[in-house]
Order: C-alpha cells, then sequence, then structure tokens
C-alpha cells in the first residue's frame, strides 16, 4: 500500500496517519536508519512536547514541510515494534 501523509510540527495526527507513522519507524529501525526513524518518531503523539516554540510558530504558518509519501508500507508490518 502507498502512503501520502504531511507532516508539520505540532499537527494532531489522525488515527490512520498515526499507525502509518509508526509502521515506518518501525520499517526505518528494521533497515538500521534509526536516525531517519528518529526524525520520524518525532511526530509523534507523545513526543507533542518535544517540540520548541519556534518550530510550532513555523509550522503554523507554513503547514507541511514534511512528507511521508511514496512507500510501501504492509498493512501489518512492523506493528509488534511500534507498540
Amino acid at each position: 500500500m502507498t502512503t501520502g501523509t504531511m507532516l508539520w510540527a505540532g499537527k494532531r495526527l489522525t488515527d490512520a496517519e498515526e499507525l502509518r507513522t509508526r509502521r515506518l519507524v518501525a520499517m526505518l529501525r528494521r533497515t538500521g536508519k534509526a536516525e531517519l526513524a528518529d526524525s520520524y518518531e518525532r511526530f509523534l503523539p507523545e513526543n507533542d512536547e518535544r517540540w520548541t516554540p519556534d518550530e510550532l510558530e513555523t509550522g503554523a504558518h507554513i503547514g507541511p514541510w514534511l512528507s511521508l509519501g511514496k512507500f510501501a508500507i504492509e498493512a501489518d508490518a512492523g506493528l509488534e515494534d511500534a507498540a
């Protein structure tokens, strides 16, 4: 399945967006791309408080600045890693 999700500082993810982001983070960790996984993991709800006021202000004004798209993510892949 190919997905397209736009992420920006402070965005509240829908349940579907959160699940896709968790699956992507799990896939990246499994493939040894921990630094890239960390950059996406930052958008998950449990990390909301990590955003600086400047990042939130920028996100509010310019909106989407990071795209989570054109990744083929299996429907059940990585769920055990993402939990």
